[in-house]
């Protein structure tokens, strides 16, 4: 049973974290910068990288939705018409902004690839994307909930958040995806997402997907087979339906599929093993 204690500290944090939405505003690859789709531009946005979304308060996808198509790239999404050029094996940042705070919900980061295939980028059906994933990152240090500093139990997110930059009127949080060196080159979406667990005990997760254009440049002949996102997650997952506040927290199941086989030496590296649990045969075969 939760404690008052547990309670009360949960019930702070729900309300103080609801201020973490936010969206993708660039993309950087060395020392060039390509803009994100920005809800307050409103209209057609062409030199965009990152696809659309619909969401009025830059809000999540909930884990009651997780099968729905607006798990793919966010609600609503539609194809961005530009593109990030950026070589296999090289790395680039996905900068989240924010006005409230930064992203300061406590879960896990995870990024995927899908080929676009003969269509393109800038026309595929979002329905055929087949995502294979290469970087996760979930519970970094064990312990028990402490929002604000968290300190004491430490997630991907959170960790990232420490090192939030000022921006504007609001605030800006930088990620560092590293693209497969052996990946056969091609245009590609990049599925950049994190999650917040603050009201997962609840059965409410929530999941903040964007879709990203690159063109992959190199000499790789590697392009695993995926699946579609709608069949990647679901509610009841271990690492979905979780519960961060009532006990000291010592292992986390990260969700969706295991990390792909190009994935890059450091990413495995910096990862967990994955473990298995009972769903995966049924969604990450299909």
């Amino acid at each position: 049973m939760r404690s008052f204690s547990t309670a009360v500290l949960g019930l702070a944090a729900s309300a103080t974290m609801v201020l973490g939405h936010g969206h993708v505003r660039r993309v950087v690859v060395g020392d060039v910068t390509y803009p994100g789709w920005e809800k307050a531009g409103g209209g057609s946005q062409p030199n965009a990288v990152t696809w659309s979304f619909t969401t009025q308060d830059e809000g999540p996808i909930l884990a009651a939705n997780v099968g729905t198509d607006d798990i793919i790239c966010h609600q609503g999404a539609t194809n961005a018409q530009s593109f990030v050029p950026v070589a296999a094996g090289s790395q680039l940042q996905v900068v989240r902004y924010n006005e409230i705070g930064g992203f300061e919900h406590p879960g896990p980061e995870m990024h995927y690839l899908a080929s676009c295939g003969e269509p393109g980028c800038k026309d595929v059906a979002k329905q055929d994307l087949r995502f294979f994933k290469i970087y996760e990152r979930g519970l970094v240090k064990g312990g028990w909930a402490d929002p604000g500093t968290w300190e004491v139990q430490k997630w991907a997110t959170t960790e990232i958040h420490k090192n939030a930059q000022p921006e504007g009127n609001g605030f800006v949080d930088t990620y560092t995806v590293n693209i497969p060196a052996n990946i056969k080159p091609g245009q590609y979406i990049l599925r950049h997402e994190v999650m917040g667990l603050h009201r997962a005990d609840k059965g409410e997760a929530e999941f903040y997907p964007q879709c990203i254009n690159l063109q992959i440049s190199g000499s790789g002949s590697q392009q695993p087979d995926g699946q579609s996102a709608t069949r990647m997650y679901s509610s009841e997952d271990p690492g979905v339906h979780v519960d961060i506040w009532d006990s000291d927290v010592e292992s986390y199941i990260i969700p969706g599929p295991p990390l792909s086989s190009v994935a890059s030496k450091r990413d495995i590296e910096n990862t967990p093993a994955p473990k298995t649990h009972a769903r995966d045969i049924k969604h990450w075969l299909s």
